[in-house]
């Protein structure tokens, strides 16, 4: 087997190809409540980028569809999008996310991470990557059906969050599920030859960002701390040294103003604020307090936030915890 197959880099040309396939999702879990597209294929053959809805929810030269879990210890599994044979895989690679110049150096001519090839006949292929070490659970030649398990998310490779990239190919050109050709020759954003079928296109319609997740901590938080879990409202006490309301959301766009506010019994609140001078394709931002020195007054705490563009409201978020 060569694995080099498995994580070649396909040129972003126009294809000939005849009929369409027809696919289902990657990943077996709920679309915008416990997984999330966080990036599309980029249709832009210059060094910027755009998606095939004319958004920036991609980088140069991806040439796939990442479908993001919350955090490194959420749980989801990699499903196959179509019938097909195995192919190739590899497992055994480390779960580590990458961060710095060494990590890429590290995962370097293995980028795919754990990950396996399913093909579809006529042409057609499907890559998933970045799978959890020791999840796979497949061989090569292997029959599998749409919605077969194949392993688990994981962020193995060039994962800088936990997904599984998801590739489609036909004759060795790279596709785009959600239509159009990923060389920018067709009109941006009028996609043609989609290839999910109807309900998988319905569930995983394109939003321009989303909150992915939003609570309280007991300290200021970064994304770092999100990415990885942390002490989150489960242990709501009055031990607690402060209480942070924090969001998180992904891709967002220039211009945009995120508030996020922290509000309990016996006058406790704070606001927070920002306003976005680029797109963001992850973004936290948290509003907290210091314990009183007489302790937290029991009662109800809520937290809110809400993200506008353009003057309007586009996403907004509230929660409450008892504190007893």
């Amino acid at each position: 087997m060569k694995w080099a197959n498995l994580i070649a880099v396909c040129a972003l040309a126009t294809p000939a190809f005849g009929g369409n396939i027809e696919l289902g999702p990657p990943i077996a879990c709920t679309f915008g409540v416990d997984c999330w597209i966080q990036q599309y294929v980029d249709h832009d053959p210059s060094k910027s980028a755009h998606d095939y809805a004319c958004g920036h929810e991609t980088y140069d030269g991806h040439d796939g569809t990442d479908f993001r879990i919350l955090r490194t210890t959420s749980k989801a599994y990699v499903v196959a999008s179509a019938d097909g044979t195995v192919k190739a895989l590899r497992d055994g690679m480390v779960d580590q996310l990458v961060e710095t110049d060494s990590d890429r150096m590290r995962v370097k001519d293995h980028e795919c991470g754990n990950g396996v090839v399913i093909d579809h006949a006529e042409g057609w292929q499907t890559q998933y990557c970045h799978l959890r070490k020791g999840s796979v659970t497949v061989k090569i030649g292997d029959q599998v059906a749409q919605g077969d398990r194949l392993g688990e998310v994981g962020f193995s490779g060039m994962a800088a969050f936990p997904h599984v990239h998801l590739t489609v190919r036909h004759n060795n050109e790279v596709r785009d599920p959600f239509g159009g050709e990923p060389d920018g020759s067709e009109s941006c954003g009028k996609p043609v030859d989609v290839l999910w079928g109807q309900k998988a296109a319905q569930i995983m319609a394109y939003h321009g960002g989303d909150i992915i997740d939003a609570a309280f901590y007991p300290k200021p938080i970064s994304l770092a701390d999100l990415e990885v879990g942390g002490d989150s409202a489960e242990n709501f006490t009055v031990a607690w040294p402060a209480i942070v309301a924090a969001v998180w959301a992904i891709n967002l766009t220039m211009g945009d103003e995120i508030a996020v506010s922290l509000q309990g019994p016996g006058g406790i609140a704070a606001t927070n604020s920002a306003t976005l001078d680029h797109d963001k394709a992850q973004f936290m931002l948290f509003a907290g307090k210091k314990r009183p020195s007489d302790g937290w007054p029991p009662g109800t705490y809520g937290g809110s936030a809400t993200i506008s563009r353009d003057g309007k409201i586009v996403l907004q978020r509230e929660w409450q915890q008892e504190m007893h």
